[in-house]
């Protein structure tokens, strides 16, 4: 009778253990957009949260590439605070940059908390062109216990070198799972 009771009793625990939490969403491992109207996705490369206690500050990269491998899109959310996992819920502004003037001493560009790289790939060179970029992105969610966000974001981008200019739509990513580096 023991043993019937133990094996029942494991059989419980087995199957308690197994289930699967539903309170936890799977996280994503793409994000996608509309690149001049054309959708696109993302495969994750990798997202992280890089904290630094030194200067006070913490910013979000998620890299990913896109289906057919010839375009990389970097979503960058900085924040002027170290403390916490993860990034403020709410609207990340991205605001205009102005051209650095190499022979001043100052930086003219204006500061902004978050902003977006757009690269191609050339053969096998990765070329990225230097934008003007308007927009914002906009964390939705963030689970910093579990480490996931969720957000959407749109920009325009003006080239500053007489490239290509790109309007970025419908951007979304949710549950992107990320490494907190301290």
């Amino acid at each position: 009778m023991k043993r019937y009771l133990f094996l029942s009793f494991t059989l419980c625990i087995l199957l308690f253990a197994c289930k699967k939490d539903s309170e936890s969403p799977t996280p994503e491992t793409k994000f996608q957009l509309k690149l001049n109207g054309t959708v696109t996705t993302f495969n994750v490369n990798s997202a992280t949260l890089i904290r630094s206690t030194a200067t006070d500050e913490k910013r979000l990269d998620i890299v990913g590439t896109s289906e057919d491998g010839q375009t990389v899109f970097i979503i960058t959310v900085g924040e002027e605070t170290a403390s916490g996992d993860g990034v403020s819920v709410g609207k990340h502004d991205v605001r205009l940059f102005n051209d650095d003037d190499p022979l001043t001493p100052e930086d003219e560009s204006i500061d902004t908390d978050a902003y977006v790289t757009l690269s191609f790939y050339s053969g096998s060179t990765l070329v990225t062109d230097t934008y003007a970029e308007n927009g914002d992105i906009t964390i939705t969610g963030d689970d910093e216990s579990a480490h996931t966000v969720s957000g959407n974001f749109q920009q325009t981008l003006a080239s500053l070198t007489g490239g290509t200019d790109y309007t970025i739509s419908e951007g979304s990513f949710n549950n992107i799972q990320y490494t907190v580096v301290n």
